[in-house]
């Protein structure tokens, strides 16, 4: 008898417990198995590509505020005679600088005066010996050391007021001494000039400017997280100089790594001195921006629980609520998995795709569905939940966009840049941008993304 009762209480016992599983829909699948990720990506290299312009007007007038007048000092020439001639050779006027055919020609205004040894007393003192108009050219070459060098050599002269001086009250051409007293001074008189430009056209005064800005986090997102991007540059390359009648040209490029940063604005980084410069045969004028984003899963599931706040969803079977979500990597793939409870009450898991809408600039996992697993158990309790939209409302919540923040970048790096000291002196034109996905990774701590961002970079110097 006590036998039959105990068998009676186990049936009773499995009964209830059957009516209430088949009546929740409880579901308890095992986790998907862990696959093996992929390598993961390596810390790009990136370019900003743009054009430094030098107004020739604005260097012409710093050589001409640099040149000393006196471009061969007092010096003593021996006539044929044995006499001493004493010379000297000022510049009269402003130096002007033409360029072409990647050349630049420099002309001035020049006078030779001397001190007459035989003549009269008053003609002993200083005179006028000629006045000419000497031209230059030289080519253009931007040393490691970031200045502009010029080697010129005299290409011709014109006379302005012939030689002559006066002896014992009489004109007297000496046309043949002063050419020969130009000939032997005519290094001096180059050399001069090369300094003039060596010293006041030096690229670095410029760079550094730019140099020193870029290292500053720029954030391009405030909501629902603040995330910056930290650029860290490494070298300047510098292309051959070029240019027409009213400015000299020179292609830069500068080479970075871009750090991103999650949170508040970081402080207190090392900030990178400007390196010697480069010099290369020639550069591509788009800028290349690699953006390397790290995304940790904590901060990806810190949007997906704001985006699923209320978590009540009424569906074909009945309400379910969803109590949890959480998102990790396995592989390829990113698993959701979600606590629910309801009228299915359990958990769920969900394996998805992450992927870059390049229409839209929006992060989003694509291709949601339930895990194998989590499938064959909803088959034999509630498969009416596989044909239901759960998975879209899980997709719909796991959608970043980005494009408010990409399309607003352009003009967030020109206000930086104006803001800076740097924007006193110069512009900056960011023009042609657009972002272009490179590759997806699923690590084991978050999601890599590389992001390829082209544009042109252009800079105009204001004020050497």
């Amino acid at each position: 008898m006590q036998m039959v009762a105990q068998r009676i209480t186990q049936l009773l016992t499995f009964t209830v417990l059957l009516t209430a599983t088949v009546g929740c829909n409880r579901v308890r699948p095992d986790a998907p198995v862990q696959q093996a990720f992929e390598p993961a990506i390596p810390d790009p290299i990136s370019y900003v590509a743009g054009h430094i312009t030098f107004p020739i007007a604005e260097l012409e007038a710093k050589i001409n505020e640099s040149l000393n007048p006196v471009l061969v000092n007092e010096e003593t020439f021996r006539g044929r005679k044995g006499e001493a001639w004493n010379l000297r050779v000022v510049r009269t006027g402003p130096v002007k600088i033409q360029y072409a055919n990647q050349e630049v020609s420099i002309s001035a205004p020049l006078q030779v005066w001397y001190s007459n040894p035989i003549g009269l007393r008053k003609e002993k003192r200083s005179q006028k010996l000629c006045a000419l108009s000497v031209n230059l050219l030289s080519p253009l070459s931007i040393g490691s050391n970031w200045r502009l060098n010029t080697r010129s050599q005299f290409r011709d002269y014109t006379w302005i007021e012939k030689p002559k001086i006066k002896l014992l009250g009489i004109n007297i051409g000496i046309t043949s001494l002063a050419e020969s007293i130009l000939n032997k001074r005519r290094a001096d008189i180059e050399a001069a000039i090369d300094k003039a430009v060596h010293k006041e056209l030096r690229l670095d005064r410029n760079v550094r400017k730019i140099w020193l800005d870029m290292q500053k986090p720029l954030r391009i997102s405030k909501e629902p997280e603040e995330i910056w991007l930290i650029p860290r540059p490494f070298s300047v390359a510098a292309a051959p100089v070029f240019g027409d009648a009213e400015r000299l040209t020179v292609p830069l490029q500068i080479a970075f790594r871009v750090d991103t940063h999650v949170g508040p604005e970081p402080a207190g980084r090392p900030v990178e001195a400007l390196p010697r410069l480069l010099r290369r045969d020639k550069l591509p004028e788009l800028s290349r921006l690699h953006v390397l984003a790290s995304i940790p899963y904590t901060d990806i599931n810190r949007v997906l629980a704001s985006r699923l706040t209320t978590g009540k969803l009424d569906l074909m079977g009945g309400r379910i609520t969803i109590k949890k979500a959480s998102v990790y990597g396995n592989g390829r793939s990113l698993i959701l998995k979600t606590d629910v409870r309801g009228a299915v009450h359990g958990t769920l898991f969900f394996r998805g795709q992450p992927d870059y809408d390049t229409l839209t600039n929006t992060l989003i996992v694509r291709h949601v569905d339930f895990d194998v697993a989590t499938k064959g158990r909803l088959l034999a309790t509630a498969d009416w939940l596989l044909h239901d939209h759960l998975r879209d409302t899980l997709q719909a919540a796991l959608v970043i966009p980005l494009n408010r923040q990409i399309s607003e970048l352009p003009g967030k790096i020109e206000t930086a840049f104006a803001r800076g000291k740097v924007g006193q002196k110069t512009g900056l034109d960011v023009a042609k941008f657009r972002m272009v996905p490179q590759r997806i990774v699923v690590r084991p701590d978050g999601v890599q993304i590389l992001i390829s961002v082209q544009s042109e970079v252009g800079v105009l110097v204001k004020k050497l």
